[in-house]
């Protein structure tokens, strides 16, 4: 019965390092149950015995730091420059990538022997996690779809736009196979490195960095059981011997210890490649959501991430590609004296400029930072991308003698604002009925009903959002004829504040001037983006 015990927490102990990856073990590796034939009173006690093992386990691994290869192999003049990919999910979205390290395009590709049947492009990402215990961001590759056998092999390749050299010896993660915490799940990774410079082949130099795995040649088997991610015990070096523009790695089911019977998971290091370092000029600065359109980024008003951004000399040849970090920022670093133009990609459909696209930067001094360099976007749509945002459209919607409406108008149609573009770019579908100037004669004590729609666009909810609208001079607040639709959680019903009523304290930022002939001011709470509703109400005419 001991032994028993050691077997099954062993066979509980494999890759996986938390306690939702653990639950997943469950529901994969069904023939484990052939060992439990306990009444539930030890069943109970053997599912204690693991948990209090697993946290003593990962409290241990926790403690464990571990770099990356630091080995400079830049020639003199040169700087190892890091290749900043970004997180993504599934090899397509990692193809998607373009990244721009000083004049070098870096991008990534897979091929599958049987296209569609060998990557899981669930585990196959990018991400923060600790892999082969190197802290993230690493690219981890897997074969075998739904936790399966891989029915064939599959190529990782790594492209640059231009020879490189590689500033330091590349990180495999986590070579390894099945052990003692796998019974019966048999598995081997098997990977093989090529390097390539147009069609000439480039030697690479492979080193077991752990006794858990073999290399020969340019291929490294995994020859020892599996370890947690947070460890270092089976990653391989990758040197390769001189410039290159593409490296392969081919990944492949190994059988030196049986046919697998799961899928099989290896990581790669971020790393660097070697760049020139004279110093220079910078030109930058931001991207951003512009969200009232005065071209100028306002407090509040963020960055646009992953925006594409082109910098062209001035005979309007491209030099170099970035893109926008989180918040918004960009540079472009170390150039050259010279007349430069900025062309800033927009972002997508959800968008529109509020400045030129393309704009000029001149550097005429040593090592100058032009970093006034800004573009703005707006969003285009309800539901648009990026932070919530609420857009007001303001509508004469009615007009009323003696309890009727007066004829003459339609008041169902949508009239654009002549004097205001805010509508104007709304699609056909979003415009709301309503005219912008009252295009009927009106006479003493007819009423005007205006309406006042508000849109909420952008990602997210817009929370606590506050309304305020003066009543017009020369007209009077006909009572009880505020109806507020569409408002989120937290809302009241709108109230009227009667001529020089001090504003309260939350309200006196939004209302556009003095209180000198009443104002309608309301909470609408908490909106949701995408949704739309109104406040509306009349005004008498003195």
């Amino acid at each position: 019965m001991k032994y028993l015990f050691k077997r099954i927490l062993r066979a509980f102990n494999s890759r996986f390092s938390s306690l939702k990856q653990y639950a997943g073990v469950f529901s994969r590796r069904w023939q484990i149950c052939r060992f439990f034939s306990f009444n539930s009173l030890r069943y109970y006690f053997l599912a204690s015995v693991i948990a209090l093992t697993q946290i003593v386990v990962l409290s241990y691994f926790s403690k464990q730091k571990v770099a990356a290869q630091t080995q400079n192999l830049c020639p003199a003049g040169n700087v190892p420059t890091p290749v900043q990919w970004r997180p993504a999910v599934g090899a397509p979205a990692i193809a998607a990538q373009t990244i721009n390290v000083g004049e070098v395009a870096v991008n990534f590709s897979f091929a599958e022997s049987l296209p569609g049947q060998v990557i899981d492009n669930v585990e196959t990402r990018i991400d923060n996690d600790v892999y082969g215990g190197i802290p993230g961001p690493n690219l981890r590759f897997n074969i075998g779809l739904e936790k399966t056998p891989s029915p064939g092999n599959a190529t990782l390749s790594i492209n640059f736009s231009r020879p490189v050299i590689i500033a330091s010896p590349l990180t495999l993660l986590d070579v390894d196979r099945d052990g003692e915490r796998d019974i019966g799940f048999t598995y081997q990774d098997r990977v093989t490195v090529s390097a390539f410079n147009g069609d000439v082949p480039v030697g690479v130099t492979l080193r077991s960095l752990t006794p858990n795995t073999r290399v020969t040649g340019n291929t490294v088997v995994g020859i020892n059981e599996n370890s947690f991610p947070d460890r270092p015990d089976a990653n391989v070096s990758v040197t390769p011997a001189g410039q290159l523009n593409r490296l392969d790695f081919l990944y492949e089911p190994g059988t030196e210890f049986g046919q697998p019977l799961q899928d099989e998971t290896i990581g790669l290091a971020r790393f660097s490649i070697c760049l020139p370092a004279p110093p220079g000029a910078t030109i930058g600065d931001t991207v951003f959501n512009d969200r009232n359109a005065n071209r100028v980024q306002d407090e509040g008003e963020p960055g646009i991430g992953n925006v594409t951004l082109i910098l062209r000399n001035s005979r309007g040849q491209e030099v170099r590609r970035t893109t926008t970090n989180s918040n918004g920022i960009y540079s472009f670093l170390n150039l050259p004296l010279g007349n430069y133009t900025i062309e800033a990609l927009r972002p997508n459909d959800d968008f529109n400029p509020t400045t030129n696209t393309t704009l000029a930067a001149n550097l005429t001094e040593p090592n100058q930072e032009l970093l006034t360099v800004d573009f703005g976007f707006t969003t285009n749509r309800v539901g648009g991308a990026g932070t919530p945002n609420i857009r007001l459209i303001k509508r004469i919607t009615n007009a009323i003698r003696n309890g009727q409406s007066i004829t003459g108008t339609n008041f169902n149609t949508f009239v654009p604002d002549p004097n205001n573009d805010n509508d104007d770019v709304l699609p056909s579908a979003e415009r709301f009925r309503g005219v912008s100037i009252l295009e009927v004669p009106v006479q003493s004590r007819d009423e005007i009903e205006y309406t006042i729609y508000f849109l909420a666009e952008g990602d997210g909810i817009a929370n606590n959002v506050r309304f305020c609208d003066l009543v017009p001079n020369g007209t009077t607040f006909v009572s009880n004829s505020i109806n507020i639709s569409g408002a989120g959680n937290g809302a009241d019903n709108g109230r009227y504040l009667s001529p020089l009523t001090p504003l309260e304290q939350s309200f006196t930022n939004i209302c556009p001037g003095n209180n000198n002939n009443g104002a309608v001011v309301a909470n609408l709470g908490n909106i949701s983006s995408g949704n739309f509703g109104f406040v509306s109400f009349r005004t008498a005419i003195n």
